[in-house]
């Protein structure tokens, strides 16, 4: 079976936030794949989203045997398991406990009503940008043809990010 590069992002807003990106990351590596890399965590102002708690974030570099759909679901049930009820609400972003976004899947695009690769705010939102840039600076984006660092160069969100603690893995 072949292994896939595959980069994630976790963000929570809700109570205990390091407990809950934590738990997720263990999820991940039972249930999806193995984990290669992992970024600190870093703290943001929620994005497009009012009166709403500072967010945590960490990206992930994973390798997985499940093509794009079945890791969605996966990434979905993880999500439900650690208590996330819904993803909006009449098109607002809502406070979550976890929120597990696909960024990077190998090198390929997809466009469906229930699935995009690769994310398609990635390059608005400097939240994103950040720890992918710890993590994969030289990570070339298949539609801007831009390497992560050169695309956090460009980004003109100018909300607050701030790497917290290091992560220390392998």
């Amino acid at each position: 079976m072949k292994e896939h590069d595959v980069f994630l992002l976790q963000g929570s807003n809700k109570e205990n936030k390091k407990k809950y990106l934590d738990q997720s990351l263990i999820l991940i590596s039972e249930e999806i794949g193995k984990i290669i890399k992992i970024s600190s965590y870093f703290e943001s102002e929620a994005w497009n989203m009012k009166n709403s708690s500072i967010f945590y974030n960490r990206a992930l570099y994973i390798k997985t045997n499940y093509p794009p759909i079945d890791l969605l679901k996966k990434i979905l049930n993880i999500e439900f398991l650690i208590g996330r009820k819904k993803n909006s609400c009449q098109g607002k972003y809502q406070n979550r406990e976890i929120d597990i976004d696909i960024l990077f899947y190998d090198h390929i695009m997809i466009y469906s009503s229930i699935l995009k690769i690769p994310h398609p705010l990635l390059h608005l939102r400097r939240f994103v940008l950040e720890p992918m840039c710890e993590i994969a600076p030289n990570k070339s984006h298949p539609i801007f043809n831009l390497t992560i660092l050169e695309i956090l160069g460009l980004c003109i969100d100018k909300l607050y990010v701030k790497k917290i603690s290091y992560m220390n893995f392998p």
